[in-house]
Order: C-alpha cells, then structure tokens, then sequence
C-alpha cells in the first residue's frame, strides 16, 4: 500500500462536501434502526397471527427463521458487494439498496395469515431488506472511514449512532401506532418516510473514491492485504461472536421479557439503545484511554454482567438495570469492531470491512434459529411436555412461569458469547499495548496494523 501524507489526504477530500455525505449516510443508517425496532415489536403480533395458529409448540423456531434471514441477507449482500462498489459506484449502490429495501418492506406487509404464500411472502421480504442493508453498510462503512481518514473509530462510532436513534425513536412510534390500532403492518411501512428523505439527501452530493481507491491498492492488492493475514481470521472470528452478543439477546428481549419485567419488552430496547448514542458519542474519548481493543474488553465485560442479569430480571428496575449494562457493553462492538478492522488492514479497504460485518450478521443468521428452538424446548420442558404447555391459557400466571422459566435458559445460554469476547480482547490489548511500547515514541499507534 502506497503511503500517502496527511496533507496529500487532504488536498484529496479538498471541495468534497464531506458533512453532507455524513449526514446522507447518518440519515439512511437511521431508516435501519428505524425499521429494526418496527420489526421486533411487530414480530410477537407477527408470530400469533401466522404461526401460533398454525403450531405453537414450533412457533419461536418459525417467527426465529423469519427475523433471522435478514442476517443471512444482509451477510451475503455485505460480502459479496464490498470488493465491487467503487466499480458500481457508491452513491449508485447507495440509492439502489434503499429502494430494494422499501421493496423488501412492501412484499412483508403484503403477507396474508393462512394463505399459502404468507410465509413465503414474510420470509422474502426479510430476505430483501437484509440483501438491500447489507448492500447499504458495504458502501457506508467504507465511505465514512475515507471521508475522515484520521478519526475512523469515532466517526464510524457516530454513525452507528443513527441506528441507535432509530431504535430509540420508533419506540413512541410503536406505542402511538398501538394505541391508534393502526396494525403492524403500518409500523412496518413508517419507514418509508425517512428513505425518501435520505434519497432526497443523496441527489444533491457527490461521492469520492473509497480509502483503497485513494491508496492506490489495485484490486487483486485488496484480496492480498485481507485474506493473506492471519490475524484477519482470528478478528473475523471475534466479529462473528461480537455481532450474536448485540443482536440476538435483542432480538429475543419483546419475545421473552414483555410479561417477566412487567413492561413491554421492545421498550428495554429502546433504552438499550438510548444508553448506545451517548456512549457512541464519548467513543473518540474512549479511544484516545483505551485504544480500539482496550474499548471492545470492557464493552465485552459489560455485556457480560447485562446478559447475565438478564436472566435473573424479575422486576422492572432489575431488567433496566441489566438493559443498562448491556447497551453500554454492545455499544461498541459493532462500529469498533469494523473501525479496528480497516484500521489494522487498511489495504483490506471495503473488502475487509465488508467481510468483516457478514461474518457478524452470518452468527446472528446461525444463532437466531437456534436460540428459537433452545426457547421451544425450554418451554416444553418447563410445562412439564407438549400436552401440558398446550393447556396453559394465554395470560395465565402458570404460562407466564414457564416463560420466565425458558427466558432465564436462554439469557443464560447466552452468557457464554462475552465471555470466550473478554479473554479474546484481554490478550489483543495486552498485545497493542507490548507491540507499542516496543515502537518509537512518533510510531505509536492504539490499534496497530498486524
């Protein structure tokens, strides 16, 4: 990889309009968010419209397939678009990927109970906008890491802050559309709303090259700066555990905890993701202290002690606290993860972080399914067999036991992810920190390329 001074860097982005590329990329990353939280507050009415109907003892594994192949899409879309998009373009694949992802949304609201195609029709859609998002992180990450060349791990942190506010601001939406009986199917379509609005914010900017184009690394040079470094390996295997700690405990939390906590499980969510945005927003602090895997150790050790209180929450003051926990833990992961990824393989450009994030999305695509079934089976088990649990009447305080039974399995289960995370980046900081100390005081870096 050719070196290039910081002053050449900046003659490069001299007239490109960068904050209106940031706020256009700020603006679509909150249409994610956005929707994510729709479709986790939807997926218990989802869940009792079609599936319960049709098998209840197989109904988490059911609504599980259809939340978790918007992972698989996005792992797929991510991984095969990242080598790809300074060729297609990036303000190109920018607005194709927020249409296919209101295609995606419409096909979902359009699935009827009891029909023969309603599965299909659910199970496509979220195939659609998981290919239409990660399609949309593969030009995104890569982009706001070439517009602040300096500042990857904050500004990435700060971009990923507008999913969080997504997430925090369909809560009220959720609750408004309740109360108005509007249905899931409109929540689901409230998206529509801020994709114009960042599709309007598209047409007015013009977008620079990525990092890797800037660099002067040629195509073949980005496969061999990603797939010839070992160490890539050991951080893809973190990212695929990193992105199952964040995503699928949230995932499962309106599901399981709605009658344990004693409030609606989709507003534990939204505060976990409220605590996200200002921890997002002191990330540039964090890392000045820390460095990028001083900060994913203490997010995993945080998460840790969230997910395990999780399972213990028996009161609405113990699953906040918990929620609390974890949202300062997952905070991080996700954009530091792929802000230390081009960091430490810079040459790697989109392709690194492109594959870097389908792995993560891949776990969450794995894991779902599977934690649907370990929830089935828990219930099952609980009630004492598939006869007995058949027999408990919905809102009964027998069922509402066996639920809180299988949720603290579940969380449980869970608590093993942060853990092989704190040993992981426990011995990537202890390395940082030797392989610094070992440089020349104008050579140091937080997050060294290895």
């Amino acid at each position: 990889m050719k070196n290039h001074p910081q002053s050449e860097l900046a003659n490069y982005l001299k007239g490109v309009p960068v904050t209106q590329i940031f706020i256009a990329a700020f603006v679509t990353q909150f249409c994610m968010g956005f929707e994510v939280l729709f479709r986790l507050n939807a997926a218990s009415s989802i869940k009792h419209d079609f599936f319960d109907a049709t098998n209840v003892l197989t109904s988490g594994a059911m609504i599980g397939e259809v939340l978790g192949v918007l992972f698989l899409g996005f792992a797929i879309a991510n991984l095969v678009m990242s080598p790809f998009v300074d060729a297609i373009g990036l303000r190109r694949v920018h607005i194709l990927s927020l249409l296919l992802y209101l295609v995606g949304t419409a096909t979902i609201v359009t699935a009827v109970p009891g029909t023969d195609q309603a599965y299909l029709l659910l199970w496509g859609g979220s195939l659609l906008q998981g290919l239409a998002w990660g399609s949309i992180e593969a030009v995104l990450n890569p982009l706001v890491v070439t517009i602040y060349p300096t500042r990857k791990v904050p500004k990435l942190n700060l971009f990923h802050a507008a999913f969080a506010l997504g997430m925090l601001l369909a809560a009220p939406a959720c609750v408004m559309v309740e109360k108005l009986a509007l249905g899931w199917r409109i929540q689901l379509g409230l998206v529509f709303i801020p994709a114009v609005i960042a599709l309007l914010l598209i047409a007015r900017v013009k977008y620079p090259p990525s990092e890797r184009v800037v660099h002067g690394v040629s195509f073949k040079g980005m496969f061999q700066q990603t797939f010839a470094r070992p160490a890539f390996y050991l951080f893809l295997c973190a990212m695929f555990i990193s992105a199952a700690t964040e995503l699928v405990p949230a995932s499962w939390i309106d599901l399981t905890l709605t009658r344990i906590v004693g409030i609606q499980g989709f507003w534990l969510v939204a505060f976990i993701y409220t605590v996200h945005i200002v921890v997002r927003l002191f990330t540039g602090v964090l890392y000045r202290l820390l460095g990028s895997s001083g900060i994913l150790f203490f997010g995993s050790l945080f998460a840790l002690a969230g997910l395990f209180l999780l399972s213990q929450a028996a009161s609405p003051s113990a699953g906040m606290f918990a929620a609390l926990l974890f949202g300062i833990g997952t905070s991080v992961m996700w954009p530091t993860m792929l802000a230390s990824t081009s960091e430490r393989f810079p040459g790697g450009g989109s392709l690194a972080i492109g594959v870097t994030a389908s792995a993560g999305m891949s776990s969450t695509y794995v894991l779902m399914p599977l934690f649907g079934k370990l929830f089935d089976q828990a219930k099952i088990s609980s009630a004492g067999g598939e006869a007995a649990f058949e027999a408990l009447n919905e809102g009964s305080a027998a069922l509402d036991q066996v639920l809180v039974s299988a949720t603290t399995s579940i969380f449980q289960t869970a608590t093993f992810l942060p853990s092989v995370l704190v040993v992981f980046f426990a011995l990537a900081w202890l390395y940082d920190r030797k392989r610094n100390n070992a440089l020349p005081p104008a050579s140091k870096v937080l997050s060294p390329q290895v």
